[in-house]
């Protein structure tokens, strides 16, 4: 078996594998295939596992969400500390899978981290260390250099960006 990506009778086996994780999980990893980077960590598991039913996939996708929410936070407080000299704790939670839920949760702040694609995870723990800043201090961050207004995390062809509402411009990446 290839591991780079699916070809052929490779892609039949990996295409029904992710039918089967889509109907035991929340998530629908054929919604994700667009992006190399969730393509890369979907085929990945695939090849080290096999065709493991969702109860095992999911602890993995769990750690996938929650490493790279991980990065994206840190990364993201060492320039909120560079602009405020502040260093707020933010976490990055992670509850294991139960019956209600079935994928596990990570969560930064009080938003939930759902994407397979890193720049969708990034993005995701962009908005929920946003919603922490401004839901604990009031404090709106980070602000674009143009018009002093709140940026936006959103996903870009290059990656997770933070753009500017006002101007409607990408100001900076976020990892």
């Amino acid at each position: 078996m290839s591991t780079d990506t699916p070809s052929g009778r490779e892609d039949e086996a990996f295409r029904a594998w992710l039918r089967t994780l889509a109907e035991g999980l929340t998530t629908d990893p054929e919604d994700a295939l667009d992006s190399q980077g969730a393509l890369t960590f979907l085929w990945s598991a695939f090849v080290e596992n096999g065709a493991m039913p969702p109860v095992y996939f999911a602890p993995l996708l769990g750690a996938h969400r929650q490493t790279h929410a991980q990065q994206a936070v840190t990364a993201l407080l060492q320039q909120f500390h560079t602009e405020t000299g502040r260093r707020p704790d933010v976490p990055v939670r992670y509850s294991p899978p139960t019956e209600c839920e079935p994928e596990g949760a990570v969560c930064v702040g009080p938003e939930p981290v759902q994407g397979i694609d890193p720049s969708h995870i990034h993005a995701e723990a962009a908005e929920g260390l946003q919603c922490l800043l401004a839901d604990r201090s009031r404090l709106v961050w980070p602000l674009c250099p143009d018009h002093r207004v709140g940026l936006h995390a959103t996903r870009a062809v290059s990656g997770a960006v933070w753009v500017c509402s006002m101007g409607d411009h990408t100001v900076r990446r976020i990892v």
